[in-house]
C-alpha cells in the first residue's frame, strides 16, 4: 500500500537535456508503490517529443506556465496555464510549446509504469545532450512506449 510522500520542489531531483529539456522528478513511482509518477518538464519554445504511445499508462498534462499544443489520437487541442489534458494510454500523443517564452509542464502517469526508467535511461544516454531518436526510440521500446511520428508542426 502506498505511503504519504511530500516532495519539496527545490530539492525535487533534475534530469537535464540541455539545452532543450529540464526534467524534475516530483513523485517517484517508487514512492507511491506504483500508482502514480509525477514529473515537471520546463520546455523551451517550439520543443516537444515526437508522437508517441505509452501503452501501459494513463498520462495527464497540467499547463502551468506558457502556451503548448497537445494533439491526442490527431486532434489537436490549445491550452494555456491551468488547463488540463488526459490521454487515455494507447492514444497517439505528442505537445509543442507554441509560445515565445519557455513554459512549464507538469504531467502524471497512472500507474506509475516504467516511465521514471524510460527518463532516467535517456538522460544517462544523452551523454550531456539530448540522446538521438535512434537511441530515444529504442529505449522507449524497451520500456513500454512507442514512438510513432515527428513532433508537433508549428
Amino acid at each position: 500500500m502506498p505511503q504519504p510522500v511530500h516532495t519539496k520542489y527545490a530539492t525535487a531531483e533534475l534530469l537535464e537535456f540541455p539545452p532543450q529539456i529540464a526534467l524534475r522528478v516530483m513523485l517517484a513511482g517508487a514512492d507511491t508503490g506504483g500508482a502514480i509518477a509525477v514529473f515537471e518538464d520546463v520546455v523551451q519554445p517550439s520543443v516537444g517529443p515526437g508522437r508517441h504511445i505509452h501503452h501501459g499508462e494513463d498520462e495527464t498534462f497540467f499547463v502551468l506556465e506558457g502556451r503548448f499544443d497537445v494533439e491526442i489520437d490527431g486532434v489537436r487541442h490549445h491550452a494555456g496555464p491551468g488547463d488540463v489534458a488526459f490521454v487515455p494510454r494507447g492514444s497517439v500523443h505528442a505537445f509543442r510549446n507554441v509560445g515565445d517564452a519557455e513554459g512549464r509542464l507538469r504531467y502524471a502517469f497512472t500507474p506509475a509504469g516504467d516511465v521514471e526508467a524510460m527518463f532516467r535511461a535517456m538522460f544517462d544516454a544523452a551523454d550531456g545532450g539530448v540522446p538521438s531518436m535512434d537511441d530515444m526510440a529504442r529505449i522507449a521500446r524497451a520500456h513500454g512506449q512507442e514512438f510513432v511520428g515527428p513532433p508537433l508542426e508549428p
